[in-house]
């Protein structure tokens, strides 16, 4: 079991790591701190926490129990620091976790809510249009899938699906023809749907650095996950767990999620809840983008829950 953890291999690569530490700079390295990675993924952050910050205790939440399976593999050598629960972030509360450290709170919480690069590349679940893989889309596996929202949904909520959810100019004709289509035969694989689509849009239109089924699988992703609706529940629940002077930090991949962490954290401020610690968000370093295409749509805002003033534990 050691040499296959020795092994282990990373297939994604966590984002703005630098801009999360960046954001803890108020805490001493010293101090002995309790983090809550809400999104875990592969530990990427987790890392760098548990690394920067040697005293610190941190739990791993993640809503699919492979990629908790996978950051917990990543971060063996912290096993004596780390907890972990398969949970979505919106639903967790501290009622359900039975570890009397983080009783109290925690003094920061971070959040990606990006996908994993391993969903992409070797989860099997259809998030790619590439590949000859299940229609799936789930990430816990609970739900309706995205091959039941291509079979099932009405044309008119396709269409507003499509246009809401992934700001798809053709959301129209794309609805139209996939109803159309399942007349006749069951839309089953990715590819099958990431080829229709491409060949509805005429190629003049299509993006000229992404597949032109890019924006439809962001919209049945959104959908199927229920991501926008777990991440409007998720903050407040979440920032009630944060302890007075904590840092929250979220870091998003796509105008509709940092629309709503934006009205959120403006409204903790308005309300004297919380404070910015950063007026605009910080967006990844062009050498990052460069070494890793995946963080160029990534935003990172942060704020810090006002209130009794955060002494060390």
């Amino acid at each position: 079991m050691q040499n296959e953890l020795d092994s282990f291999e990373p297939v994604h690569i966590s984002v703005m790591l630098d801009e999360v530490l960046q954001s803890f700079a108020a805490f001493s390295t010293e101090e002995e701190l309790f983090f809550l990675d809400g999104t875990a993924g592969e530990g990427g952050h987790s890392e760098a926490i548990l690394h920067k910050f040697p005293n610190s205790q941190i739990l791993l939440l993640d809503r699919d129990s492979q990629m908790l399976q996978r950051a917990k593999e990543r971060l063996y050598t912290y096993q004596n620091r780390i907890y972990s629960m398969c949970n979505n972030f919106s639903d967790f509360s501290l009622d359900t976790l039975q570890v009397s450290s983080f009783a109290r709170g925690f003094d920061a919480i971070v959040l990606d809510l990006g996908i994993s690069t391993f969903h992409y590349d070797g989860s099997g679940r259809g998030f790619s249009y590439a590949k000859e893989e299940p229609l799936d889309m789930r990430l816990d596996g609970v739900g309706i899938s995205a091959k039941d929202v291509i079979a099932r949904y009405p044309e008119k909520k396709l269409l507003d699906l499509f246009w809401k959810y992934g700001e798809e100019r053709w959301s129209k004709k794309i609805a139209a023809v996939l109803v159309e289509k399942r007349k006749k035969v069951k839309i089953q694989t990715c590819k099958e749907l990431a080829d229709l689509v491409a060949a509805i849009i005429p190629r003049k239109f299509w993006p000229p650095k992404s597949h032109p089924a890019t924006r439809i699988f962001q919209a049945l992703r959104i959908e199927v996950n229920r991501e926008l609706y777990h991440i409007e529940h998720g903050l407040p629940q979440l920032f009630s767990m944060l302890k007075p002077g904590g840092i929250f930090t979220v870091i998003s991949f796509h105008s509709l999620e940092d629309r709503i962490v934006k009205n959120v954290f403006r409204d903790w401020k308005q309300q004297k809840s919380a404070s910015l610690l950063y007026k605009k968000p910080l967006a990844p370093s062009e050498e990052e983008v460069r070494q890793n295409r995946a963080a160029r749509s990534a935003k990172l805002r942060a704020i810090r829950k006002l209130g009794l003033d955060r002494t060390p534990i």
